[in-house]
């Protein structure tokens, strides 16, 4: 591994060079940013997803819905239309993007679900649909810097921090470590549920090298009970029970590791993030409970089960039960993040 950081160092040296000179275009003021009278909350990272930013948004749209009209904004990755869109009851992961798509099953009542590749054009146009909408929360969008936003929050993944990363391709980081010194706070995701208090106080020493004397929180992801993909579906799925799992994204460590404190993994089908699942993927599952003699459940995430839903009538689906695991972000100092998020929130308030 080290002889292949050395051999790709020349490359991620001079794509780290440009991100930090686009940066600098920025930062001077080169490179204008768009102010909205809306309040504009980032979550993203520095490195190339699996870091949490769909739960971490989830998290704040329960937080916020009471009080806010709310709006997601995300580019979309991996759908098939193109453009501003608003989500809508027609839509499905393949119009949307699996993540907004999630975003809107869960929460389409109360809040406004968009996509759009350029963001500074997809604000004013859904504040044209909708004109009430007060924030917007931007997911994934910390490299998105022509839109100006009011609480910039970037996530790194405990087990893989920024701090101890490099530059693509060497690395996983899109832009330099420095880049995190834009961020309004730091969260740790992916926590342990303890945390010996030296390795703490370390990894905050190691992110405020670049962040400064902003705050550093620490979060985790907390696993509910499986639910059927699919509601016509009933039953449960019993701890011990032997499964397939079935997963389509990023990093799949820590759900598999989940997965296997309850349930017994006879096989996995592995694919790559945001894959769009077809027939002829779902046949090769099919194919392979065919040869089994024994029940098998399959198990998928919450992100690969709306991938799933457009193919119901699969006959996978009559052989097997499908089953997900839905995830919450669990914060800990969640009065102290709360807090500033608000003040925020209220200053931009006062001043329009």
């Amino acid at each position: 591994m080290k002889l292949l950081r050395w051999i790709l160092f020349p490359i991620s040296a001079l794509y780290g060079g440009l991100m930090s000179f686009r940066n600098h275009l920025y930062n001077i003021g080169k490179k204008p940013q768009v102010e909205f009278d809306r309040t504009v909350i980032s979550v993203g990272n520095l490195s190339m997803g699996g870091t949490g930013k769909t739960p971490m948004v989830e998290y704040l749209i329960r937080l916020l819905q009471k009080d806010y009209r709310l709006a997601t904004l995300s580019r979309g990755y991996g759908r098939k239309t193109r453009g501003y869109r608003m989500a809508s009851e027609t839509d499905t992961a393949e119009t949307m993007g699996d993540e907004p798509y999630q975003y809107y099953r869960k929460f389409g009542a109360n809040i406004s679900v968009c996509v759009g590749e350029e963001r500074v054009i997809a604000i004013p146009s859904a504040i044209m649909e909708k004109e009430d909408i007060e924030v917007f929360l931007l997911d994934d969008a910390y490299q998105h810097r022509k839109v100006a936003r009011d609480f910039n929050i970037l996530l790194s993944d405990f087990n893989h921090p920024f701090y101890e990363d490099y530059i693509l391709p060497t690395g996983e980081l899109r832009e330099s470590r420095s880049g995190a010194k834009r961020a309004d706070c730091v969260i740790i995701t992916k926590s342990p549920e303890t945390i010996d208090e030296q390795e703490r106080r370390e990894i905050k020493a190691n992110v405020k090298v670049y962040l400064g004397e902003k705050p550093v929180f620490f979060s985790r992801i907390i696993y509910d009970e499986p639910k059927p993909v699919f509601k016509e579906q009933l039953g449960e799925l019993i701890k011990g029970s032997t499964v397939l799992l079935l997963t389509a994204i990023a990093d799949n460590k820590m759900f598999k590791t989940e997965v296997e404190r309850n349930y017994s993994i006879k096989q996995e089908f592995v694919f790559q993030d945001h894959h769009g699942f077809t027939a002829k993927d779902l046949d090769g599952l099919l194919t392979y409970l065919q040869t089994q003699k024994e029940e098998i459940k399959i198990v998928t995430t919450e992100k690969d089960m709306v991938r799933l839903l457009t193919l119901a009538e699969h006959p996978l689906f009559k052989k097997t039960t499908a089953f997900y695991i839905p995830i919450r972000f669990e914060m800990e100092e969640e009065e102290k993040f709360t807090s500033r998020l608000f003040k925020v929130l209220e200053q931009k308030k006062n001043l329009n």
